[in-house]
Order: structure tokens, then sequence, then C-alpha cells
């Protein structure tokens, strides 16, 4: 039997972990998960929460951010959440297909041109408890959405919905699919990191998404056409595990809830929309790319095209889908 008196290392390893315990049972270090790169916006965006959360709550809580899908791929951000592997993630809703149906109603088109609106929709919408449960497993920190989607070519400049016709494209989700495959198109849904590769192997040849997307993941060397359709936005969200949150002080929940929903959410789309404008005006300065903006007689013959979009997303829903896509509308319009 080893005796610890004759172990003055051991002796302190013991005293170490005893006062580790003392520090708090709650202490720890949270773990935040982004599938974009370091320098991705949702990456800085939720860097810049952190920094804000981080000094208000008590030492030794505190949120790192895990950028690059260092913790998981893309489509497993929101189980990444449920199973405690992340403490909060950024989640996109529409990769997991049936998980948050409702919320998948901001991807209807004319119902979010820019991420303000998209966002106020889904945040009302919520506290209205139009969205059922779907977030009740999880503390919702931000509900918000993308811009309207542009679309990227690769090689040809797309000004009328039938110029997709025969093409492959990257679809940001199987309702999206849906919406291209009625324009003959052919809707590949493929994870934001892999776009790039598909668009270079030719695997798809263009993408609808976000002026973000396109700096971001590089898109601009390989599809240098961008048509200003703005036809289908996103909806996105950043998820904090339920169990992580319960269990911290006080102090700390009070310090996470300001932070959190509406007004949160209302931050996070004024920075995108800001960005999206910025980053815009700064593509628009690169001779090797080329914009589309479409005339009034094209607005209209797109938006003839998606006449049946909202009965498209009705079908297979539950029998409040048609409340939520009529308040949905009604809060859009204001």
């Amino acid at each position: 039997m080893i005796h610890i008196m004759r172990l003055p290392l051991t002796r302190c390893l013991i005293a170490g972990l005893i006062a580790a315990c003392s520090f708090g049972v709650n202490a720890k270090q949270m773990r935040v998960s982004s599938f974009e790169p370091a320098k991705g916006f949702f990456s800085q965006t939720l860097q810049a929460w952190i920094d804000e959360v981080n000094p208000k709550l008590s030492k030794g809580n505190r949120f790192k951010l895990y950028p690059g899908s260092i913790l998981g791929a893309p489509p497993a951000q929101a189980e990444l959440v449920a199973k405690g592997v992340a403490d909060v993630a950024f989640v996109v809703p529409t990769y997991t297909a049936g998980l948050f149906p409702m919320t998948t109603v901001a991807e209807i088109p004319g119902i979010a041109g820019d991420a303000a609106t998209g966002t106020k929709v889904l945040n009302t919408l919520n506290a209205e408890g139009l969205l059922g449960n779907e977030f009740s497993d999880y503390k919702a920190i931000a509900l918000f959405t993308t811009p309207g989607y542009r679309i990227f070519s690769a090689d040809r400049q797309v000004k009328m919905p039938g110029d997709l016709s025969g093409i492959k494209m990257r679809s940001p989700s199987p309702y999206g699919s849906q919406l291209l495959n009625q324009l003959g198109a052919s809707g590949v849904p493929i994870p934001a990191p892999q776009v790039y590769e598909n668009i270079e192997r030719n695997v798809v040849s263009s993408a609808a998404w976000t002026m973000d997307a396109y700096r971001t993941f590089r898109l601009y060397e390989v599809a240098p056409n961008v048509t200003n359709s703005r036809f289908i936005a996103t909806p996105l969200v950043f998820l904090m595990n339920k169990k992580t949150y319960d269990r911290l002080p006080a102090k700390d929940k009070a310090a996470i809830d300001d932070m959190s929903l509406a007004e949160r959410s209302a931050w996070v789309a004024d920075r995108i929309d800001r960005g999206e404008a910025e980053i815009e005006k700064a593509m628009r300065e690169n001779a090797k790319i080329n914009f589309v903006d479409l005339t009034e007689e094209q607005k209209a013959a797109w938006d003839a095209s998606f006449k049946d979009a909202r009965k498209l997303w009705l079908s297979g829903k539950p029998e409040n889908a048609s409340k939520v896509l009529k308040r949905a509308l009604e809060i859009a319009s204001r």
C-alpha cells in the first residue's frame, strides 16, 4: 500500500482535487459549436455574444467557441446540443427534416426578403406559441433568418426562372429543392462547407445562398454570376442545452436571459442585414463578378413561378400549419 505521507506530490494532487471541488460543481467551460470557420459571419457573431456574456457570469463559468465543425458536422448541430456534446450551437433547422417543421415557414418566398423581417416573423410566432414545442427541449438564445437568397452561378447569368431549367443547383433544404424542381432545376441539398468543392467539380453549377456565404466560402472563385432574386430564406437559431442552463446559478441564468430571444435575435438580424449590404457593395467593385439586377417584369415572372409555394409548404404539415402561415404573412406585411 502506498503511504500518502511519503508522497508529497500525490498529496498535492489530492489537495488540488479537493480545491477544485470546493470551487463549485457548477463551474465549467461551456462549448459553443459552429460549423463555419472562425472568420465566418456566424462564428464571429457567436464570438461577439460570448465576449459580451462571459464577464457577466460567475467565476469559472465561461463559454468558448469551437468553430469549423470541430465538434460535429453541420446537420449534427442540434443533436450535439441535445446530447450535451456542445452546450450551445449554431443550428440550421432545415438541416434536420421534420424536427422544426413550423419554423420552416420562413422559407416560403415572399415572407423574408431581409433578415429583420424574417426574424420578426419567427420571434412573434414563437412568442404567440404558434411554433408549438419545437424548442421546448432547448434554451433558445436567438431565433432569426437569413435574407432572401441570391442565385450564384458558375456558367450562366440567371435572369428568368426558365434559365434554371435542366441545371443541378445547391438547395438550402428539402423544401428549397421542391421549389427548384418546379422550375425545372434539380435541387441538391449540400452542407455549407462542401458547396465550393461541389461547384468546382461540376457536381452542381449553381447555388441559392446569401452574400455572406458567398464571401465566407469563397464561392466568387467558382460562381462569378450573382442574381438578385431573393426567392427563399433560411431560418437559423442559436440553441443551448437545457440541462446546462438549468444547472447554472440564478445570476448566470439571468445574464443569459437578458441576452436571449427577441432583443438578441433582432441584434443578430441587424448584423446580418448590414453585413449583407456591405459584402454586396464590396463584391460589386470586383470586375470579375457579374451582378444580375432583375427588372420589374423579371421580378413578376419569378413571383408567378412560385404561385404554388404556399400550398407546397402546407403539404404534409399538421392542421395548425395553415394558421401559422396566415399569421406569418400578416406579420411580414406590417
